[in-house]
């Protein structure tokens, strides 16, 4: 295998590329009373998300995950409480990380990777994520788009957390479970390495991603032997 000499800073995508989402999706599917609830909601708050970048109205993630729970209820002919919508919002603090995980950041760590994460949760929950799920300690910066007031896959998220850095864009690697986030980050000049998660997939219309794994020991390996 060819190899290239210049390590890039890998930036981590959080939900769902690090942190496993099954307690928060039972919930919803539960509240919703719908086995496709969780799916239809995320959509909507990805969706709404791209809206608040489009009309330049920019609430924190925590904000419009409790409207757009609550319109998902609506389509569903769902009634359900604040209270409710809180307590099954609140899970996405709590999520741990998925068993690869900690491995693969490991072997990144050892083999001189610079680490961080750019995620759409506001920094709070962020911290309380990280904290929760043991993972602080790997990464140099924890950088949410809340500082920036701008949702990815919007290319500006990704520039700035290129400054953040004092890197150029093309210095940097995203990895994410995302076909949007791989889009987006491609589209901005970062490298791309999409993990495979149950249910995830690319999209086909947007350029290929430079690395592909099942999960992030298998992505760590592959990036540890292309950039060594």
């Amino acid at each position: 295998m060819s190899t290239i000499k210049n390590k890039p800073v890998i930036v981590f995508d959080v939900n769902e590329t690090l942190l496993d989402m099954t307690p928060l999706k039972k919930s919803v599917n539960e509240l919703l009373g719908e086995e496709q609830g969780f799916k239809i909601w995320f959509g909507m708050l990805l969706h709404y998300s791209t809206v608040s970048n489009s009309i330049e109205e920019y609430n924190d993630f925590t904000t419009i995950a409790t409207a757009t729970l609550k319109m998902a209820a609506v389509s569903m002919n769902k009634k359900v409480s604040e209270d409710q919508v809180k307590e099954t919002l609140s899970l996405i603090k709590t999520l741990q990380s998925y068993p690869d995980v900690a491995k693969g950041l490991t072997v990144l760590k050892e083999n001189g990777f610079r680490l961080i994460t750019l995620t759409n949760s506001p920094d709070g929950a962020l911290q309380a994520q990280l904290e929760n799920s043991k993972l602080t300690h790997f990464f140099e910066q924890a950088l949410s788009i809340d500082s920036l007031g701008k949702y990815k896959p919007a290319p500006e998220t990704y520039q700035w957390a290129a400054k953040q850095l004092k890197v150029k864009p093309e210095e940097m690697l995203l990895v994410a479970a995302h076909g949007w986030d791989i889009a987006g980050a491609t589209h901005a000049g970062l490298a791309t390495g999409f993990i495979e998660r149950e249910g995830q997939s690319l999209y086909s219309l947007s350029k290929d991603p430079n690395f592909i794994a099942e999960d992030i020991l298998k992505m760590a390996e592959k990036l540890v032997a292309a950039y060594q």
